[in-house]
């Protein structure tokens, strides 16, 4: 093999490796940091939980933009790429933590487990993007696994309502809208540049929620009420769950599709129950663990894909 040929395929291995490894290193911040949030969701509000994690994370990204901090570019386009922050963190968290509410934490693990379908379905119709017959075949698998890991939520429903599953659906459907549109500007600007504006525009839509629910009576905490310790402890979950995720996901979203990015989201479930194990003592059912296997199948198959 000439030096030129073998030079491109060298490239084109490293960036498969960056890919990979952004991407598990992503999906292992959002499962433990989820462990996380429900941890501190006994102690805090959801609506000031989101407000000091995203804090957190703004300025733990800002740390890492430097020097390419957001507001030096003069362009349109960081603008443009920033207000897509709106649909996540901002849309997305905030109807999503009001649709928990409404209804079970079982009914909406299952309906988030439809993100990677949307992403495909949302792909295709704003970039015409058809991925492969055998990519939608892993992706597919991986939705399988990911009722499996589920668990009780198959069989045991709770007290669900159409209007939380609803809202539910919507949040998911922002969340994959947010994957395919981000997938047009990651290679435009530095991923800690990119998360960091986009969080910016979530963290004052957040802002403005919390007001509003304050203002409104209908969440009385304030933040001044609460711990050093568990403000801490929340500014860590945030820094976890969304720099770092965030940071990593984008970088991974660099060098691939949105189809093969929903993928990799499959994992995020498999840290999630190892987050449960280890921090909450939660054990995990048989049907979990083979839906974890499953989805862990899937995506080793679907690498070949990408």
């Amino acid at each position: 093999m000439s030096e030129t040929l073998a030079t491109p395929l060298a490239v084109a291995g490293k960036r498969r490796w960056i890919a990979v490894s952004a991407m598990i290193g992503s999906a292992a911040c959002w499962g433990f940091a989820t462990v996380m949030s429900r941890d501190l969701l006994d102690t805090m509000s959801s609506s000031a939980l989101l407000v000091v994690q995203l804090t957190a994370s703004v300025a733990a990204l800002l740390l890492l933009a430097i020097p390419n901090a957001p507001w030096r570019y003069r362009s349109n386009g960081i603008g443009q790429a920033a207000l897509i922050g709106i649909l996540e963190p901002g849309l997305t968290y905030t109807i999503g933590l009001v649709g928990l509410s409404l209804t079970s934490a079982n009914s909406a693990s299952v309906i988030s487990a439809s993100e990677p379908v949307l992403i495909v379905l949302v792909a295709w119709l704003l970039l015409r993007q058809r991925p492969s017959p055998a990519l939608i075949g892993c992706i597919g698998l991986a939705v399988v696994g990911l009722l499996l890991v589920s668990g009780e939520a198959l069989i045991e429903r709770g007290q669900t309502s159409s209007a939380g599953d609803s809202l539910i659906v919507l949040a998911t459907l922002f969340a994959a809208s947010y994957v395919v549109l981000s997938s047009r500007v990651t290679g435009d600007f530095p991923a800690a540049t990119l998360a960091s504006a986009q969080q910016i525009v979530g963290l004052a839509f957040a802002i403005g929620v919390f007001l509003i629910v304050q203002s409104a009576g209908l969440e009385r905490q304030t933040l001044i009420a609460l711990s050093p310790g568990v403000l801490a402890y929340a500014a860590f979950s945030g820094v976890i769950q969304y720099a770092l995720a965030f940071w990593l996901y984008l970088v991974g979203l660099r060098y691939l599709s949105p189809a093969a990015a929903g993928l990799w989201l499959t994992l995020v479930p498999v840290f999630g129950l190892i987050g449960a194990y280890v921090w909450l003592h939660e054990i995990p059912t048989g049907w979990m663990i083979a839906g974890a296997a499953l989805i862990i199948g899937a995506v080793v198959i679907g690498r070949s894909q990408e």
